[in-house]
């Protein structure tokens, strides 16, 4: 036989598509992220299913599965294909590009397929009455075939413009976390109307996802359309350029306009012995490019937020925008233990004998880290909530609500770092990254309590008790600190 021959080449692909499987099966599945769609599916169906007929019902179910998944496209599955996981030891296998290449798309679908019958499962097992056993085994199959051509067009984005303006990509990526969540709420909204809607009478926007629900209720002779664009889309990712794109490490304007409040805390906050690991991650984090395609794209979620509440604010009066500030104020911390879980991502991270040999200990560079995360990310998010308020002519509750959230976040971020951080700062490179949250025991529990303190600040929190709260949550900030400074080491000169 032939040594380019079918039967050999797909043997080397398999051997290829094996090691990259055990080596997912050692850095970990992403088995909490699949029980959040999961669960959330199930929920979501359960709300639904008594409001809609199985053909809206459907259109719903691919709707929120297109815009929940393509934020997992843009962030982990998405750096399969950034990132190769198996870095120089693949490539010195004797084995062709292409095989390389099918052996990372099969890798990628495996992911995909998991995320899609994490969510179309729970659908299709909770639709409504009058949907037939057909048509609830179909629902996950046009699921993926939906799903699929969603990921090569954000994969093929994301190669294109990485390569060329990558600032413009982060862009995109925050700009469609804002779309997906002000949709959401969008459609959550509209059940009324999203129910009388019938196969082939959709509006415009519903065109496109509408194509892949018609054949449940139009027969499966309809469904030509989603079985091309398996097989396009299937051809388009095997095309996929291979490599990395490059990146520079030019310093930004967000670097020069944060250089106060980095030389203010310098001055007034940050201790002698945590100066180093300050510094480091303060500079060196925000240009590691996985960490921005994974983490500044979120701040899109509550900018969405504030979009909605503004518009519903000029329908519904004033408290709308009160309140939805207050949320927002409150409620960022819930973003912290996806950057925080980020903190030891690096594509350098060789160098992490920088800090393994530095005379410090290991109070000091925990408390460097997160004083420079909380410099760095929280305080100009907090500052432009501030302006945001301003603009809406917020300042009395501002005045009342601003300061103690900050330190609030504060707080939170000293009782999440131990929780989230499972190594040294950038430390660990992209592909062995465990980014795995708790999401039902720490990410919800932690949004519903500060949603509850969010409302409860709004209401009876005055200027005078405040100030209070803030010089309370300040001595608690205080004690933390002390805690973790430990005893002194003359060692090190503390």
């Amino acid at each position: 036989m032939p040594s380019n021959g079918l039967p050999r080449s797909l043997a080397r692909t398999r051997h290829l598509a094996r090691a990259r499987f055990a080596l997912a099966r050692r850095t970990g599945w992403p088995v909490h992220a699949l029980a959040f769609h999961a669960g959330l599916a199930a929920v979501v169906a359960l709300l639904v299913r008594d409001a809609l007929p199985p053909y809206p019902y459907a259109l719903f179910a691919l709707a929120m599965g297109a815009l929940l998944l393509a934020l997992p496209l843009l962030s982990d599955l998405g750096a399969i294909l950034r990132h190769d996981e198996g870095g120089e030891w693949i490539a010195a296998l004797p084995a062709l590009p292409r095989e390389r290449t099918l052996a990372r798309v099969l890798h990628l679908l495996l992911l995909l397929a998991a995320f899609v019958l994490a969510w179309f499962v729970p659908w299709a097992w909770l639709a409504p009455a009058g949907s037939g056993a057909g048509a609830r085994l179909a629902l996950p199959l046009l699921g993926f075939a939906l799903i699929l051509a969603l990921a090569t067009l954000l994969i093929w984005a994301q190669q294109l413009l990485l390569a060329r303006a990558e600032s413009v990509f982060v862009l995109l990526e925050t700009a469609l976390f804002l779309l997906v969540v002000v949709v959401l709420l969008r459609l959550l909204g509209g059940l009324p109307e999203l129910a009388e809607l019938q196969p082939g009478r959709e509006g415009w926007a519903w065109q496109p996802i509408a194509c892949f629900a018609r054949p449940l209720v139009q027969g499966f002779w309809s469904a030509a359309l989603p079985l091309v664009s398996v097989v396009l889309c299937g051809a388009l990712l095997l095309a996929v350029p291979a490599g990395e794109a490059r990146h520079g490490q030019r310093r930004g304007a967000l670097e020069r306009w944060l250089e106060p409040l980095r030389w203010a805390a310098v001055r007034t906050w940050v201790r002698n012995d945590e100066r180093g690991a300050f510094e480091l991650v303060f500079r060196a984090l925000p240009r590691e490019r996985e960490v921005a395609l994974r983490t500044y794209p979120i701040l899109g979620i509550p900018l969405a937020f504030l979009w909605v509440g503004a518009s519903g604010a000029q329908a519904s009066g004033e408290p709308w925008r009160a309140d939805l500030l207050a949320l927002l104020c409150f409620t960022v911390s819930v973003y912290l233990p996806v950057l925080l879980v980020h903190v030891p991502l690096s594509e350098s991270a060789q160098a992490v004998w920088i800090l393994r040999t530095a005379p410090r200990s290991e109070s000091a560079l925990v408390g460097g880290t997160i004083k420079a995360v909380f410099v760095r990310w929280v305080l100009p998010l907090y500052l432009t909530l501030l302006a945001l308020g301003l603009a809406l002519a917020q300042a009395e509750l501002l005045l009342r609500i601003w300061l103690p959230a900050v330190l609030l976040a504060l707080l939170v971020l000293r009782l999440l770092y131990p929780r989230c951080v499972r190594a040294l700062p950038l430390s660990t490179p992209p592909e062995e990254l465990r980014s795995d949250l708790d999401w039902a025991g720490l990410v919800a529990p932690l949004a519903v309590g500060l949603t509850l303190l969010a409302a409860l600040a709004n209401r009876f929190l005055t200027w005078p008790v405040g100030l209070g709260v803030a010089a309370g949550l300040v001595l608690v900030e205080v004690l933390l600190e002390r805690n973790l400074r430990g005893p002194p080491d003359p060692a090190l000169g503390r």
